[in-house]
């Protein structure tokens, strides 16, 4: 790879982590976003992102955007609880403007939970495949959404990198679209993946008024 191609190539591994970046905000430290954005680039050199899959490329995306923010605030003597919070908020930020209008769809429609479930079933069969998460729908109709994982992608990927404290970020992530319907979807998450166990189940309900 020549010099000015390696740039490049940098370049878009940065450019998929700014959205993101942009809504990171420290209160506790003035924090050098450029760490974050090098060992970001470094390791998606490392994980040859470039030639990911596009699903494998989000999965990574997210799993070093978590684990180079983690690793940043480290340094600055945050402790792992209070840094998920600012990754999961940097999530947030991130993922808001799709899930707003997500949410307005569905709350203009006869039966919210029931749109939630119809439009996000693809999706997450799009993100979490049987190959990296092993998963399988056990129910989804208007009163009840169930589906485990006997796998996970992020658990594995933050073992082999010595982390296994962060795989909690990985399931805040997975949390903010049902915190976005709080007010018509209930979410009870079973995940053992963060303590070393072997599965996760989400169950959504719709709320009781």
């Amino acid at each position: 790879m020549t010099e000015e191609s390696g740039q490049e190539a940098v370049q878009r591994a940065c450019e998929r982590i700014e959205p993101i970046l942009a809504h990171l905000k420290v209160v506790e430290a003035e924090v050098d976003l450029d760490k974050i954005r090098t060992h970001f680039d470094q390791l998606w050199e490392f994980e040859k992102g470039d030639e990911l899959s596009p699903e494998e490329q989000y999965l990574t995306t997210i799993a070093l955007f978590i684990y180079t923010t983690h690793g940043a605030l480290d340094d600055y003597n945050i402790n792992v609880k209070r840094a998920r919070e600012y990754t999961t908020e940097a999530f947030r930020g991130w993922l808001k403007p799709e899930l707003d209008k997500m949410v307005a769809e569905e709350k203009a429609s006869d039966n919210p939970f029931k749109a939630f479930v119809e439009k996000n079933l693809p999706k997450v069969d799009d993100v979490y495949t049987w190959r990296h998460f092993q998963l399988e729908h056990k129910n989804n109709d208007e009163t009840n959404w169930t589906y485990k994982m006997k796998e996970c992608w992020f658990a594995t990927f933050f073992i082999r990198y010595g982390r296994t404290d962060i795989i909690q970020t990985a399931c805040n992530f997975d949390s903010i679209p049902s915190e976005a319907r709080e007010d018509y979807v209930n979410l009870k998450l079973t995940n053992t993946f963060a303590k070393l166990g072997s599965f996760c189940q989400f169950k959504y309900t719709p709320k009781k008024d």
